[in-house]
């Protein structure tokens, strides 16, 4: 047999900062006879052969230089997000997170949520301790140089799109539709958000386990040697995956299916046949449905629940939002266009037209389509598969806040399944029997015309995360009518430096949230920052009743009673801010100055050598440690209240 790009072959990828090497066997449908299973035929099995005209076939030599000018094309696409700068998230989760700047944090990762380093015993809704040691090694790398971080992005994202190859190779069964739905995968503007926004590495990273243990399952399935290290290297890999993102519970669910579909039929009746399929896939899985469980008591250990809603919904209102949220997501596969960083989609509350009969209408005529499709095709059942469960997680929508609830990212495992039908849709074109380069030539002119499109659409589209005020411009130009657009409008104009017009905004939202931490907490930082200290010290209070253990909200709020002149008070506030997050940076240079005023220079000297041990490169507390060790007394001048920029942010 000869040695091809899919038969056999190792293949290498980048896994972290790790390799693993598998190897993979597969028949190509339209050069070979293949046996396919029928899910329709009960149990029998049905011998299909190519029904398209013969054709030149495939080589492995034109497969590889394919595949490797798609991965290249993909790189050069996102290859202008090397000169990005850190947006949203990045400036905080990368810029002041502490726990990525020394290993002692490392037990951390794994008992609290990703955002415990700024509101520690807050609880959360992101377990994800591989994530966070993906942050720490590239901080170790790269330090705060945002190129690096950008550069391991593109690479996961393109080691995703060689493995989509691969799994579409094995699961169509079909070289050419293989390529083409790497071509679409990879060069799909909807991944932008995930590639251009270093924080949304996560899909790329989970993506990169998930298919990797999904691959190992089906090697152990149909080569059946080695069995223990396939399985062992498979769970392994799904182990990786959960605790990069929750998502990946749903690989057991694929496996499942999967196994149904290809299982051959057993018993005496279409009965039987169906608790033998069922009873063999359950089997199967009781290995992945351990590690689910022992993963799922880690998570609730860590973040005191599984999920940790923001909001209280009806599960009347999720279902009523779902048609509005399937469409919306079924419009951006298929028309990746105007992509932005938020979307203007709120809970739906009544059953209306607009909101919910037509979106469901349509998406129950394309849901239809599907399930005839792939009744017919086992091919299409098994790309179905890849592009429905993956969706299932973020349809429960009452764990995320109103007008959170749909990103682009959230499309990045379910567009997988999409690329590998539009795939074998595409391979499949015949028209005209001209050749180029040996192949139909309508098969060549698009994937070129695809190629173009989809790699301009990307330039286009990952453009907005370029740095700040890219963001905000796009930001801005979309609309913003429910409450919480107008938050998230209202955080950006705070980050942009307008802080009276977020002011404006805010105090608009205010009266239909006034318990809502999130609006008190960054109305009264608003006006901190514009040093209207009454109104500061009131909505952070608020901020403080609302949600006690929110350092930041007491940080400020000592700050606020500081320069009003409450230096007892302000002592008391800074202190619990610090109990409750003793690693934070500018804290304890705060508390140094307070403590400095009230004539306590052993504690204020105390104090500022635990934030220059936070922060080396901070003179103002090597500074004020001088003085005082210099036998200075009495409190100097000007002593800088404000905590460096990037601290913290109006969000």
């Amino acid at each position: 047999m000869n040695r091809c790009a899919d038969d056999p072959i190792s293949l290498s990828f980048l896994l972290g900062h790790g390799i693993i090497l598998a190897r993979y066997q597969n028949e190509d449908a339209s050069e070979r006879r293949f046996l396919d299973l029928n899910q329709d035929s009960g149990d029998t099995a049905t011998l299909l052969t190519a029904s398209q005209p013969p054709i030149a076939p495939l080589g492995d030599r034109a497969t590889r230089v394919t595949l490797g000018l798609i991965l290249a094309a993909v790189f050069l696409s996102y290859s202008d997000t090397l000169w990005f700068q850190f947006v949203l998230d990045d400036r905080v989760q990368i810029g002041d997170n502490t726990w990525l700047r020394s290993w002692r944090y490392l037990p951390r990762y794994f008992t609290g949520d990703v955002w415990s380093f700024m509101h520690p015993g807050f609880p959360g809704n992101y377990y994800r301790p591989v994530f966070l040691l993906w942050l720490r090694l590239q901080y170790i790398v790269f330090g705060l140089n945002p190129w690096g971080w950008h550069f391991c992005t593109i690479l996961a994202h393109v080691g995703v799109t060689l493995l989509v190859y691969y799994l579409s190779v094995r699961l169509v069964k079909d070289r050419r539709a293989a390529l083409f739905a790497a071509l679409i995968f990879g060069l799909h503007p909807v991944h932008a958000e995930a590639v251009a926004w270093i924080s949304g590495v996560t899909e790329p990273m989970l993506a990169i386990f998930l298919i990797a243990s999904f691959l190992c399952y089906l090697h152990r399935k149909t080569e059946h040697t080695h069995d223990r290290a396939w399985l062992s290297a498979s769970l392994a890999l799904y182990v990786l995956a959960m605790l990069a993102k929750e998502t990946a519970l749903v690989l057991p669910l694929i496996i499942l299916a999967s196994e149904v579909i290809g299982s051959e039929p057993g018993g005496t009746s279409r009965w039987h046949a169906g608790l033998h399929r069922v009873g063999g896939a359950l089997a199967v899985i009781a290995p992945y449905m351990v590690l689910s469980a022992a993963y799922l008591g880690l998570r609730v250990t860590a973040l005191r629940g599984f999920q940790n809603p923001r909001e209280s919904r009806p599960i009347f209102n999720m279902v009523l939002t779902w048609p509005s949220v399937l469409w919306f997501y079924v419009r951006h596969l298929f028309w990746p266009v105007g992509l932005g960083p938020v979307y203007d989609l709120d809970f739906v509350t009544r059953l209306d037209v607009r909101n919910v009969l037509l979106p469901a209408l349509v998406v129950a005529l394309i849901a239809t389509g599907l399930a005839v499709w792939a009744a017919r095709s086992a091919k299409a059942a098994r790309a179905t598969l890849w592009l429905v469960l993956p969706i299932l997680p973020v349809l429960y929508l009452r764990v995320f806040t109103s007008g959170q609830f749909v990103h682009d990212r959230y499309l990045y495992l379910p567009s997988i399944g999409f690329a590998m039908l539009a795939g074998v849709g595409l391979s499949r074109v015949r028209i005209g029997s001209a050749r180029l380069l040996g192949q139909p030539a309508i098969l060549v002119v698009l994937a070129l015309v695809l190629t173009l499109w989809l790699a301009t659409s990307i330039n286009e589209e990952t453009a907005y995360f370029a740095n700040p005020n890219t963001y905000f411009t796009r930001a801005n130009s979309m609309p913003a009518n429910s409450a919480t657009a107008k938050l998230n409008l209202a955080g950006m104009l705070g980050e942009q430096g307008h802080l009276d017009e977020a002011i404006k905004i805010y105090q608009q939202v205010w009266p239909t949230r006034p318990d809502d931490w999130d609006v008190n907490y960054n109305l009264g930082y608003a006006y901190y920052l514009t040093g209207r200290l009454p109104e500061a010290d009131r909505f952070l209070s608020r901020a403080v009743e609302l949600e006690a253990n929110h350092p930041d909200a007491l940080f400020y709020l000592g700050l606020t009673k500081l320069k009003k002149g409450d230096i007892n008070s302000a002592a008391a506030d800074v202190q619990r801010a610090i109990a409750i997050r003793p690693d934070a940076v500018h804290y304890h240079f705060a508390m140094g100055v307070i403590l400095k005023l009230q004539g306590n220079l052993p504690g204020a000297l105390s104090e500022f050598h635990q934030e220059m041990d936070l922060d080396p490169d901070d003179a103002s507390a090597r500074e004020q440690a001088r003085e005082i060790e210099a036998g200075q007394s009495a409190a100097p001048q000007g002593i800088p209240l404000e905590p460096a920029p990037g601290s913290s942010a109006v969000r």
